[in-house]
């Protein structure tokens, strides 16, 4: 590629919609940052998203959102669009997760012309799903199914002239058609599958409708599983059994650039940087690598650069890591450059300025001349990295294991400002930092994760840093807590709606918690809502010595286990804390009398395998949300009372408005043990 060609291609890139972020780290370039504006000065915490997830892909910018991917317990599968606004009421606009996602999120999306699109599944699973959803409400429009033993798809795809490339692991890369779908043996363009989306929607809402007025207790409002599964049209595929591609493909022009690894413990896949042709996937050039290229490739003028590590994303064995940066000529693949690193480089380099900047497991970020690979700077980030760096108006931002975010001269890898993101006050998330960070509109996104070390099963943060001063916003998942002395367990809770907006009618209490809307089942007949995950109950009252009995449902047994007290707490309008038991907040709405004193038993969920192909199970109360049931309406619970289907049907249970404050009031669920 020529000064010419290279220009242009800058200036293409430079010119991607605002909320377009089209390929790994953004550009080819992989800097991070599409629009050279710095990130703060003084950086400040504007608001703070915490969850019971692990946070190991970069989060990406698109129009008013940040999409995020989360890995859950069990290894299941998130994927959130959380609202860019300064405030919101909800920090979550939306979330894909089982039944929908079935496998574990580690890919950062690529965005392009409304659409997002990531794949799911990791190392540890075999096949994955290519999802594509509509940006503004994350409403599905395609999926492909990739099957296949050590089938992934852990990096990011690249969006490129209404196509997607993607590496799949053991399935090499994939090249589908963004805008061209297979439905039923029909090919059809998007515009005919999201009108045909939108009808199955509606005709969906309305059977859930008529569901509950027939028999209210068990109608299922639907989700996105029960819509139909229009797959993309497969233009190519390449390398399947012959590569191991996990690290995101970059595609320049008409050429596509493949990072290959060897697994030596499978003995598969092959370690190589490979240039295919970007119409039909044939190989270009190929040139064998020392070591497994991780990090993948980056595309700068007509320089391709790898960085390649010994080691995964494992901290045991930080201490042995080796890795090399290799430069190779984009037109004809002769090596330019080649630089050992005492230190694994598990992140791409970024390039700017004529600089190539790299971070490793050495907790060194280094540059060096991208023509040559003559150095220019070290800078001693003082704990290992597995991030890479971001680069936005002449600052290089690296964060590393210990969450210490640094602020480095791009010139001069002069120390500008360095900031403890998870200790820091208003995030009181401690924990390590994989996924590098990304600087959009001045502002700096980054996230946490606890997959090891001492905040293990923590609760991990995206966070915002910004020059702007003001009130900080905490919101998301508050971590279950135990306190063994007293043999309790606090559950972090809001006061529900009774009545949800896409409803008419309100209906009878049959649960206490549950998921809010649209994720709960039983969203619109709960007295309070959570975000934690039922699991994560399941596992505090473990560590509490309780071991689960079973859930029943209809009238089919009655629920055993453990019994235990529950109570709701909550500051009332005179600012004292209250501690009430939970039947106090409930009535017979058809006589107004209270509810007695109720047993309630811990009876753990039913478990629900969701890929019909697979025999692995889930904690059912995951998938519906429901934590705690008045009736056996659900096995996919966690508590249950010893009320029967009976009483369901005679009692029409309600809040009591004279005691529980009002909607939207923080409150927590005090499970006691007895």
């Amino acid at each position: 590629m020529g000064v010419c060609a290279a220009l242009v291609l800058l200036v293409a890139w430079a010119s991607a919609g605002a909320a377009d972020w089209p390929t790994g780290r953004g550009n080819p370039e992989r800097t991070g940052n599409l629009d050279d504006r710095p990130g703060p000065a003084a950086p400040k915490v504007l608001w703070v998203y915490k969850a019971l997830e692990h946070f190991i892909a970069s989060p990406v910018p698109g129009a008013g959102a940040l999409y995020v991917s989360g890995l859950g317990t069990f290894n299941t599968g998130n994927f959130h669009g959380l609202a860019l606004a300064d405030t919101v009421a909800d920090r979550v606009l939306w979330t894909k997760t089982a039944p929908y996602v079935t496998r574990p999120v580690v890919c950062a999306p690529a965005v392009a012309e409304g659409l997002v699109v990531f794949g799911d599944g990791m190392h540890q699973t075999d096949g994955a799903v290519l999802y594509c959803l509509r940006a503004d409400g994350g409403r599905p429009v395609w999926q492909l199914p990739v099957p296949g033993k050590l089938v992934h798809l852990e990096g990011s795809p690249t969006i490129d002239k209404g196509r997607v490339f993607i590496g799949g692991g053991d399935a090499g890369v994939l090249c589908v058609d963004l805008k061209r779908v297979v439905l039923d043996g029909q090919e059809q363009d998007l515009a005919a599958v999201k009108a045909l989306m939108d009808k199955r929607w509606a005709e969906l809402l309305a059977k859930f409708d008529e569901d509950r007025k027939k028999d209210p207790t068990f109608a299922v409002p639907p989700g996105d599983e029960a819509l139909p599964k229009p797959a993309p049209k497969v233009l190519w595929q390449k390398g399947q059994g012959a590569w191991h591609v996990d690290a995101p493909v970059a595609v320049v022009g008409d050429r596509v650039l493949v990072a290959s690894s060897y697994l030596d413990e499978e003995k598969i896949g092959k370690r190589a940087l490979l240039c295919l042709n970007a119409a039909d996937g044939n190989v270009v050039w190929e040139v064998p690598l020392k070591i497994n290229p991780w990090a993948g490739p980056t595309v700068a003028g007509n320089l391709v650069l790898v960085g390649c590590s010994t080691i995964r994303f494992d901290t045991k064995r930080i201490q042995d890591a080796r890795g090399e940066v290799v430069a190779v000529d984009l037109a004809g693949g002769q090596v330019k450059w080649r630089k050992d690193i005492p230190g694994g480089v598990l992140a791409s380099v970024a390039v700017k300025n004529g600089l190539a900047v790299f971070a490793a497991t050495d907790g060194k970020v280094r540059a060096c001349d991208a023509a040559t690979g003559a150095p220019k700077w070290v800078y001693d980030g003082g704990a290992a990295f597995f991030a890479g760096p971001a680069v936005a108006g002449g600052v290089v931002y690296a964060a590393n294991l210990k969450a210490a975010l640094h602020a480095i001269g791009l010139a001069d890898g002069k120390r500008l400002w360095t900031l403890d993101v998870g200790g820091h006050p208003h995030v009181q998330a401690p924990g390590m930092i994989f996924a590098s960070p990304v600087v959009h509109g001045g502002q700096i996104y980054l996230a946490t994760c606890n997959l090891e070390g001492r905040s293990v099963e923590q609760p991990c943060a995206v966070v915002c840093l910004s020059d702007k001063a003001g009130a900080v916003q905490v919101g998301g998942v508050a971590a279950v807590a135990v306190d063994k002395q007293k043999r309790t367990v606090a559950v972090p809770c809001k006061v529900a709606p009774r009545r949800l907006p896409t409803l008419k009618d309100i209906y009878p209490l049959e649960v206490v918690a549950t998921y809010p809307s649209p994720r709960g089942q039983k969203a619109h007949e709960t007295v309070v809502t959570f975000d934690v995950r039922p699991t994560e109950v399941h596992q505090a009252l473990e560590s509490l010595g309780l071991k689960p009995g079973k859930p029943a449902r209809g009238g089919e047994g009655t629920a055993s286990g453990p019994e235990v007290s529950i109570y709701l707490e909550f500051t009332g309008i005179t600012g004292t804390r209250r501690r009430i038991p939970i039947e106090k907040v409930l009535v017979d709405g058809r006589t107004g009398k209270p509810m007695p004193p109720l047993k309630w038993y811990f009876t753990g969920s039913a478990m629900r395998q969701v890929d019909p192909d697979k025999p692995d199970k889930v904690y059912g109360a995951d998938l519906a949300g429901t934590l705690i049931s008045l009736f056996p309406v659900t096995d996919e619970t966690v508590f249950q009372t010893n009320l029967t289907m009976e009483e369901e049907r005679l009692l029409g249970l309600e809040t009591n408005k004279n005691v529980l404050p009002e909607e939207g009031t923080v409150a927590t669920l005090i499970i006691e043990v007895k």
